[in-house]
């Protein structure tokens, strides 16, 4: 037993750096003021922090955060010339969020899913170039991390791009956490069809490339936003078939990628068992249903109320 929680202390320094790999880490409060005068640099600022903070695309006119706006010079930390012209302004973000929650209102957690973007059946060129940059560009005004890949990356045999079931797992092996799809053959302006495949939210809906990005912030905010997810909570999750350090890696990177997740420490190992406590916005049927496409990290048998009971595959 003594073997066991050395064996399990050792490995729990091995995999800190993998534990701390959720999500992607976006600097909320780090913006960029293009086309403003001086005067009105760190209202503007402010605004695009609204709106990144909380997820919410209207923050930016919110009546609850007209003092903010108006006050928001109090707010920043440093500004500096930026890039073609611009104004690099960096702001108070534990001071916006006290702000926020005093306003009634939730900020939405700076880890944030990582989302692949793929376009189906677009032709290379001019029409391909303008839906990227209409993608990055609404991405970077919600603070979502993205990455727009070409539909061969996710390796997936022809028409396997429909099926959410081999989705979302070919993205998480490139490291993501969800993947938006959009099928069209028109410019940045003209309307697609999108999915949006993640751990708990699989929704589709039509608009251009930009309204592709606030649909699916709009998607993951609802899921963070719900009093479920509104307090970090510990979950136990009991993981057999864990017997060398390879798998301890691959149980803690699953689980470090599920959604809403904060922390991952290994508290146990025994024989080929090993015991986790995840902190997460959740519970444990809202991981259990993050974890459902991930094809190496299956339900087992045997699990208490209030546990997660699993099976690491080889």
């Amino acid at each position: 037993m003594h073997a066991a929680f050395r064996c399990a202390s050792i490995l729990a320094l091995c995999l800190a750096p993998a534990a701390a790999g959720a999500a992607r880490a976006v600097r909320v409060y780090d913006v960029t003021v293009r086309d403003t005068p001086a005067a009105q640099v760190a209202p503007a600022a402010m605004r695009q922090a609204l709106v990144r903070s909380t997820g919410q695309r209207d923050a930016a006119t919110d009546p609850a955060f007209a003092t903010l706006v108006a006050d928001a010079q109090r707010y920043v930390r440093a500004s500096r010339p930026g890039a073609q012209g611009g104004t690099d302004v960096v702001l108070d973000g534990n001071a916006i969020e006290r702000a926020i929650v005093a306003a009634g209102r939730v900020p939405w957690p700076a880890e944030r899913p990582f989302t692949l973007v793929v376009f189906e059946g677009v032709p290379d060129g001019a029409v391909l170039d303008a839906a990227r940059s209409a993608v990055e560009a609404a991405a970077t005004l919600r603070g979502l991390p993205v990455s727009v890949v070409p539909a061969a990356a996710l390796d997936l045999a022809p028409g396997g791009l429909a099926t959410r079931e081999l989705l979302l797992p070919a993205a998480q092996r490139l490291g993501a956490d969800a993947v938006l799809v959009g099928r069209g053959d028109g410019g940045a302006s003209s309307i697609w069809q999108w999915t949006l495949s993640a751990p708990i939210v699989a929704e589709s809906w039509a608009g251009t490339p930009a309204e592709a990005i606030h649909g699916a912030v709009d998607a993951f905010v609802r899921t963070t936003a719900s009093p479920a997810m509104s307090n970090e909570t510990d979950v136990i999750v009991m993981v057999t078939g864990v017997r060398d350090l390879a798998a301890y890696a691959g149980v803690t990177q699953a689980l470090s990628r599920a959604n809403a997740v904060q922390r991952v420490a290994l508290e146990e190992a025994v024989g080929d068992t090993a015991r986790f406590r995840v902190t997460l916005r959740g519970s444990a049927d809202s991981l259990a249903a993050s974890l459902a496409g991930d094809a190496r990290l299956v339900p087992a048998a045997g699990g208490l109320p209030g546990m997660l009971s699993l099976a690491w595959l080889p």
